[in-house]
């Protein structure tokens, strides 16, 4: 009984010793897992460039500032929009099969709601009443600014950011101690978020969108984090 005792208590040790180096291996296998689906993105995003000299998909969330909604790869119907809920951002990579499955566009490291699992049949048609949610940010087609003088942003800048982690929420925030960002020449880097600066600037949920938070739905926290980040380059 002793030695059993003993024998337990040891491995209980080991497992203690053991787990946090288990956890950061995992943490960083998903990282990397990440970072190969954002340079799929990439070959998907020149592609379509190479075929619409050299732009970047059109996101008609970004034409209505609503940021929190460029993760979205379709529109979903709403009163504002005059067209039918069709494929949006990233959404017209998959319609156009610039990318093979939409499965690229899902982090591994997602521990929240929008798995590609959940949205994998409402991406066959890009129809349904809300907008289907990806876990990567589309930092748009349009440079920031004032309405009237933002421009078309093109491939052919290669510092352009052109997606970077989930901003909608905290939930949406993958890695929780950085994030992924996907560079219009194709390459990925991670930048980690040192103090938790990103993490703590986003909201904890996606209740914004209620009305009695007015203005919040147009995501002044995004655009802080890309201002910071200079997603134009």
């Amino acid at each position: 009984m002793i030695e059993l005792i003993v024998v337990l208590s040891v491995i209980v040790l080991l497992t203690s010793i053991l787990f946090p180096g288990l956890q950061a291996a995992r943490d960083g296998a998903r990282r990397i897992m990440c970072s190969a689906n954002q340079r799929q993105i990439g070959v998907a995003f020149m592609l379509f460039g190479s075929d619409e000299d050299g732009r970047l998909p059109r996101s008609w969330f970004q034409e209505q500032d609503r940021l929190p909604d460029m993760m979205a790869m379709t529109t979903g119907e709403s009163e504002d929009q005059v067209t039918p809920a069709s494929f949006d951002g990233l959404g017209l990579l998959w319609k156009d099969r610039y990318i093979d499955s939409p499965a690229c566009c899902f982090c591994p490291a997602h521990a929240s709601e929008h798995t590609f699992e959940a949205a994998q049949s409402k991406l066959h048609s890009g129809s349904g009443p809300d907008p289907t949610y990806c876990n990567y940010h589309y930092t748009g087609h349009l440079t920031r600014g004032d309405p009237s003088q933002r421009m078309r942003r093109r491939l052919s800048d290669p510092n352009l950011i052109l997606l970077t982690d989930g901003l909608r929420s905290r939930s949406d925030f993958n890695h929780q101690h950085g994030m992924n960002i996907l560079k219009s020449d194709g390459s990925t880097i991670y930048r980690a978020d040192t103090g938790s600066t990103f993490l703590d600037s986003l909201p904890e949920s996606d209740d914004f969108l209620d009305d009695s938070m007015d203005g919040m739905a147009a995501g002044e926290w995004i655009l802080k984090i890309w201002v910071e980040l200079e997603v134009d380059g």
